[in-house]
């Protein structure tokens, strides 16, 4: 079924746009896929985007990137552009959000929209400088204490592993509250609140120690090939630099069982 696009204020026609090309794709073999795109385009759009496509000369269209132009520079106008990007560079992390959310909420911001001319660099500047103190000294610990000195296309990639590694459901928003039946007490926002940081928390010292593991194995493998016994360089050099770095941010983040 293909989506449809009304072309209301809240309407993204980028978000539309992936949508459909998505549908489409999946029906016909590549040779066809853009003849099928500008025929049942007109088939998605409703209302006001109706009306604005019956305006158009069909001769105007040159092919389906002109169509997509078209669409998106009528119903993404300049002034959303720059809304894009005051949300962009004015980025904070919400109370009790994951930097897992975080991280996936910032990268929708210029994912659906025009090209902005940011560099990565500066992308990964203005969402390092949007995370919680917390969540910024994670990042340094869990990349050795040189997250921002790495290349931005890399710091991209740790965090979209991030993201794809941790599987914590961040359960219902605290602000809102839904009673599902007479005489059930709902969870208070205090107790949900520590529900998310005891998930986030263990999501994060689970990819910490995920790190050991692959640190252990680039140790072992390096060291065989140096005739070096495997068990002594991992213990005496890798496992307990990161232990120390591990323990750290248990110690920083209060952690009950640690001492």
């Amino acid at each position: 079924m293909l989506p449809d696009f009304k072309g209301f204020d809240n309407d993204n026609p980028y978000i539309h746009v992936r949508a459909f090309e998505k549908v489409v794709n999946s029906f016909y073999p590549q040779d066809q896929v853009e003849t099928a795109r500008l025929k049942f385009f007109s088939s998605s759009l409703k209302d006001k985007a109706k009306g604005w496509l019956n305006t158009l000369n069909p001769r105007s269209i040159g092919g389906w990137g002109a169509m997509i132009r078209d669409f998106c520079k009528k119903f993404f106008p300049l002034h959303k552009v720059q809304q894009v990007k005051r949300k962009i560079s004015s980025f904070t992390q919400k109370d009790n959000e994951s930097l897992f959310s975080a991280w996936g909420r910032f990268k929708n911001l210029f994912n659906f929209c025009p090209p902005l001319g940011y560099k990565d660099w500066r992308l990964v500047f203005y969402f390092y400088e949007g995370l919680t103190p917390s969540d910024k000294q994670f990042l340094h610990l869990s990349y050795g204490g040189g997250f921002l000195n790495i290349e931005p296309k890399e710091a991209m990639h740790y965090l979209d592993t991030i993201v794809e590694n941790s599987n914590i459901g961040i359960g219902p928003d605290p602000a809102e509250s839904t009673d599902r039946s007479m005489g059930v007490t709902s969870t208070s926002s205090s107790s949900v609140s520590k529900i998310k940081e005891d998930d986030h928390l263990h999501a994060k010292v689970a990819l910490l120690t995920n790190e050991v593991e692959v640190l252990e194995t680039k140790g072992s493998v390096h060291a065989m090939s140096q005739g070096r016994c495997v068990t002594s360089v991992v213990n005496s050099v890798i496992v307990p630099k990161i232990t120390v770095r591990l323990l750290s941010f248990l110690r920083c983040r209060k952690n009950p069982f640690i001492f």
